[in-house]
């Protein structure tokens, strides 16, 4: 039996829309940093410079990217039902299909907790940071210490590594059905698990997009939501 043997175009929007959530996150929470990317990096605590102006904005996107993250639960099991009826007995046996589910799931599970707690504890301290009294300094304190929490701990380490299994794993499984799309899938992989060694061994996200080894790890990192589009092409067709 194949993986990719049936044709499910929900499914394959479902993965479109993903990506065009993704992207509309990004681009929204970075607005409201005004897109300063090496001070998020150097310092995933750092308070908007604009303050409480971008509080709605800070909520925004990170609505829009917990559901993004949700999006991907549906792929994520029907991937695995495939990939346990596809792979040999001995496989199955391991447990390698259940393993990468689980990371999956996982990754779903902590990229939308980090979306949350941003989307509904964020934005609060940001109004209550403005100004110098001994509260605006405690709100600020708490917001370094949620945005280091989210930024570094949730999302920079744990889902990376979780996200870094499901891709290598699910990658080596369906070599088979197309060594491009299998090394992509791992490359990526090996992206998000760099991110994840990077981050958790430094406290803080790659910063810098002009030194060669950041620009590899996003690059690899980029080439998930590339290799998400071909799956969703994949189950457009079928095949």
């Amino acid at each position: 039996m194949h993986v990719f043997g049936e044709r499910r175009q929900s499914l394959a929007l479902m993965g479109v829309a993903l990506v065009i959530l993704e992207v509309v996150a990004s681009v929204t929470f970075l607005a409201a940093y005004d897109f300063d990317v090496k001070t998020l990096g150097s310092n995933p605590g750092a308070l908007p410079a604009r303050g409480a102006e971008v509080a709605g904005l800070l909520r925004l996107g990170t609505i829009v990217d917990m559901l993004g993250y949700l999006a991907f639960a549906p792929i994520v099991l029907y991937l695995h039902r495939r990939l346990s009826a596809a792979v040999s007995d001995g496989v199955r046996m391991l447990g390698l299909p259940s393993l990468l589910t689980f990371c999956g799931l996982g990754f779903v599970l902590v990229g939308s907790i980090g979306a949350v707690l941003y989307a509904s504890a964020g934005p609060p301290l940001l109004e209550a940071s403005s100004g110098g009294s001994a509260s605006a300094t405690a709100a600020r304190i708490a917001f370094a210490a949620l945005g280091n929490g989210v930024s570094a701990g949730l999302w920079g380490t744990l889902e990376q590594l979780l996200l870094a299994v499901w891709l290598i794993g699910v990658g080596w499984l369906v070599r088979a059905e197309g060594r491009a799309f299998a090394s992509l899938a791992m490359v990526a992989g090996l992206g998000a698990l760099s991110y994840a060694a990077r981050t958790g061994l430094t406290g803080h996200p790659p910063a810098d997009i002009t030194a060669p080894l950041d620009l590899l790890t996003f690059g690899a990192l980029g080439l998930f939501l590339g290799w998400l589009l071909w799956l969703a092409v994949r189950l457009w067709q079928g095949r």
